[in-house]
């Protein structure tokens, strides 16, 4: 087996430079080997899709399609590998779950939609890629996080990734020139643009916070900065729905560990985080620029919070068109154009992009049907991780439970004011938090 393995790459080295393509040689050799890790060891698998997925760039394929690259690649042969480890004897089966059903019923109202919709491919796709997300992100979790201290040891991973990436951020707008009056840029190339950007880090905030009021000594020092890191990035991207979403998320979350360890350790947490934030943004001079940002969200000449009126009228027209089933799962940027109003007129109004809400966004492409079906899958999820919080036995299930809770908390009050569930950086890490939320309520079903 190891001579074929060795023989199988070296063809696929040697055939990307005889057609003049070494690269794709070598990832087409680096793709067989992490197949074979994805069906030996599918949890180093995952953790690899983790750590590369931030990285991840958007290549845009002949005939319009894109893929993000490697996250996607990546994803589909660990789902290869899993498919070949049931069919030689590693069964592979869903739990029971009171979040089955609401996600069945989900799933098919999105794919009615899309058998309905005038953009069935196009539909049909996004359909396929989202599946694959939640095969991976949601089933993976809720399969191998039932056991709290086996999960917990990806938590120092994920705040360590968070905290390097708040770090990559805060030094492009600190030494690299990115501008301070909005901060779009400051993690390219690999984040395009802020939301993403805040978003992500966002989601994974709220559990530094927590494992730095629970650990001791150096893993709390560890966790700490890891949070100022984090906290800063989120500052410096200048993003106004991420800053929302941490004001209402964080008091709560902290509040709720507060009442849960009967101590008021969080409050001066949340504050030193808060001044020593304060204090970076005044000593270069950006205080102005993000008092400036924060108030803007109430300007009626911001170009993007006009081009945001113009997709939400834009999704309130296709809801009022299709109301049941919506336009198509995936088919609201194709649709746009026939609902552009002319009435607001800005430089994004011809752009290629979402609804800029999730919420409309569900509404306009899956109808009445979709949006009632997401609501009752996400109030599932609140339910189960509230209840693991509060009954559970297990101090580190309650503690994970409470931080997943908080990571989808950030998102869903982001993804009011944007869209971006389909995004491998947004994706991943929101399916992960709801698969790890099914896995820890197991115990309670």
């Amino acid at each position: 087996m190891i001579v074929g393995f060795i023989l199988a790459e070296t063809a696929l080295l040697l055939a990307g430079l005889a057609l003049g393509h070494p690269f794709l040689g070598a990832a087409a050799a680096a793709g067989l080997v992490y197949l074979i890790i994805a069906y030996r060891r599918p949890a180093l698998a995952w953790a690899l899709v983790w750590i590369a997925f931030p990285f991840s760039v958007e290549v845009r394929l002949p005939g319009g399609n894109a893929l993000y690259v490697p996250t996607e690649v990546m994803i589909a042969l660990s789902l290869l590998a899993w498919i070949l480890r049931a069919r030689t004897g590693v069964a592979l089966s869903l739990p029971r779950s009171r979040l089955n059903a609401p996600l069945v019923v989900l799933a098919l109202v999105a794919l009615g939609s899309v058998v309905a919709s005038h953009y069935p491919f196009l539909g049909f796709k996004a359909w396929v890629a989202e599946a694959a997300y939640v095969a991976f992100a949601y089933a993976f979790c809720f399969l191998n996080c039932v056991d709290p201290e086996r999960t917990e040891r990806w938590v120092p991973w994920v705040v360590g990734l968070g905290a390097f990436w708040g770090i990559y951020g805060t030094v492009r707008v600190l030494v690299a020139g990115v501008s301070l009056q909005h901060g779009y840029g400051a993690a390219r190339p690999f984040f395009t643009e802020h939301g993403t950007y805040s978003a992500y880090l966002a989601m994974i905030l709220p559990l530094a916070l927590l494992y730095t009021v629970e650990r001791r000594g150096r893993a709390r020092l560890g966790y700490a900065a890891a949070s100022l890191a984090i906290g800063l990035g989120i500052a410096f991207s200048f993003t106004r729905a991420a800053w929302l979403s941490l004001i209402i998320v964080l008091p709560v979350t902290m509040g709720l560990w507060a009442w849960w360890r009967r101590s008021l350790r969080p409050v001066a947490l949340l504050a030193g985080l808060l001044t020593l934030i304060a204090i970076a943004i005044i000593s270069i001079g950006a205080g102005g620029r993000v008092a400036r940002h924060a108030e803007s969200v109430a300007e009626t000449e911001n170009a993007s919070n006009l081009e945001r009126f113009n997709r939400w009228m834009a999704a309130a027209g296709m809801t009022k068109d299709r109301p049941w089933l919506g336009v198509g799962y995936g088919a609201y940027e194709a649709s746009y154009p026939q609902y552009r109003r002319k009435v607001i007129t800005t430089e994004l109004a011809y752009q290629h992009m979402g609804a800029h809400s999730e919420p409309l966004r569900l509404l306009s492409e899956t109808g009445v049907f979709g949006l009632l079906a997401s609501v009752w899958f996400l109030a599932v999820v609140v339910v189960i991780g509230m209840r693991v919080f509060l009954r559970s036995t297990d101090r580190r299930a309650r503690l994970l439970a409470l931080a997943m809770l908080a990571a989808f908390g950030t998102y869903a009050v982001h993804g009011i004011f944007n869209s971006y569930l389909g995004i491998d950086k947004i994706t991943i890490p929101f399916w992960a938090s709801l698969g790890v939320i099914a896995a820890l309520g197991r115990e309670l079903a």
